[in-house]
């Protein structure tokens, strides 16, 4: 028996104003040109690589935007933008899902609806994973073989729904970093993909005309429409603005993150989840926009397995950017059953008391999560870690995370 859905609680923002003078973005230079939004999609994948505060479109690239692979990030910097009432944005993905930033010259007027949701579930078998909005990731897929776990460090199994709020990234939404996905069902309905990320900044006004602008980052339900299982997390929503006014709502769903930063807050805007992170006042001259390249990093830098008689020994370099050309439907390929071996890299992570650990999710199955050992380094600069294991048959996902204490 279904159980009764959650009811949403909204929180109304306070009437707030201050004498601080207008924000200074970096490169908020309007070359991506004004946004004056339509139906059409904004097609993430067609950014040109670059560094998100040195690079600018012009041209026959203007409105295309930047893919920052090192920050992870799609920038788009707009002159202006304008949503009206009827309109809702909508964005197709990034071969590497980044999040959207938006840094406006300008001022940003949302009448109609910002959408950075992740997609629903679908029913049938061999059923592929729902993806998640930019930013966020994707649901399980369902197969003969079971129901997978969703993506992401806090990636359901068992039927499960995807977290965010509760197990990762930090009130500040630094890094810029979505939802995670919910599990798939065994009986052939595959789980929602988790909703996006989505920072909008601008030194002027960022305004919610009327009662209907909004922007959604809300989490896909599983495909049979169990609303209580399989429903991936919502993302993050994070504004930054001299003021932000008007009476709109920003929604990313029970287990998302949303943040407020504004010198001047006049508005009734409604927030779910009801409890946000709202900075009024000092929010400084030139706001932090992204995390510090020199912050901590973690990432796998190869597979190694032996196959043959006699064995032969093979490494697999992982890509460094997932958006790189593949010649399969992986980013690397293990033709072994014999155990692997994954070489993983620490930099500015201070070892002493972390851990670093690798989840491994079958696509139609569950997702365990095993620790690496530190192998060399043993500094903030650079460490190397292994772990030695048997992967599970067919598609698997790696993804590995470290923490501190």
């Amino acid at each position: 028996m279904k159980t009764p859905r959650l009811l949403t609680t909204l929180a109304v923002l306070g009437s707030f104003t201050s004498a601080f003078a207008q924000l200074s973005i970096p490169d908020a230079n309007g070359t991506d040109g004004p946004l004056n939004a339509t139906a059409t999609p904004i097609d993430l994948s067609q950014a040109i690589p670059g560094d998100a505060l040195l690079s600018s479109n012009s041209g026959g690239n203007s409105g295309k935007g930047i893919y920052d692979a090192a920050r992870w990030v799609i920038v788009f910097k707009y002159s202006s933008v304008n949503v009206p009432v009827g309109t809702t944005v909508t964005f197709l993905n990034h071969p590497s899902n980044a999040p959207v930033v938006w840094l406006v010259q300008g001022n940003v007027t949302i009448a109609g609806t910002v959408s950075v949701n992740g997609k629903n579930g679908v029913l049938g078998t061999l059923v592929n994973p729902a993806d998640g909005g930019p930013g966020g990731f994707r649901g399980g897929a369902t197969g003969p073989q079971g129901g997978g776990a969703g993506l992401g460090p806090g990636g359901a199994g068992g039927g499960g729904v995807g977290e965010f709020n509760s197990s990762y990234s930090s009130p500040e939404i630094l890094p810029l970093i979505g939802g995670s996905g919910g599990s798939g069902s065994p009986s052939y309905s595959s789980s929602g993909g988790a909703g996006g990320a989505i920072l909008i900044v601008s030194p002027g006004t960022i305004a919610f005309p009327g009662t209907v602008g909004r922007v959604t980052v809300l989490g896909g339900i599983r495909g049979d429409g169990e609303p209580n299982a399989g429903a991936g997390s919502g993302g993050a929503i994070k504004l930054i603005a001299e003021q932000i006014t008007g009476t709109g709502s920003l929604n990313t769903g029970l287990r998302g993150r949303v943040r407020i930063q504004a010198n001047s807050l006049a508005a009734s805007v409604t927030s779910t989840p009801a409890t946000i992170a709202v900075s009024v006042g000092g929010v400084g001259a030139t706001p932090v926009l992204f995390q510090a390249l020199s912050s901590p990093r973690v990432r796998i830098v190869s597979v190694t397995y032996t196959r043959g008689t006699p064995p032969v020994q093979y490494v697999i370099p992982a890509p460094a950017d997932p958006t790189a050309p593949l010649i399969s439907a992986a980013d690397l390929s293990v033709e072994s059953n014999n155990p692997v071996t994954i070489a993983i890299e620490t930099r500015d992570f201070t070892t002493g008391g972390a851990t670093v650990a690798v989840r491994i999710a079958n696509k139609y199955g569950g997702a365990t999560s095993l620790p690496a050992t530190l192998q060399s380094g043993g500094t903030s600069t650079l460490s190397t870690w292994l772990l030695s294991t048997t992967l599970p048959p067919g598609f698997t996902t790696l993804q590995v995370r470290a923490t501190q204490p």
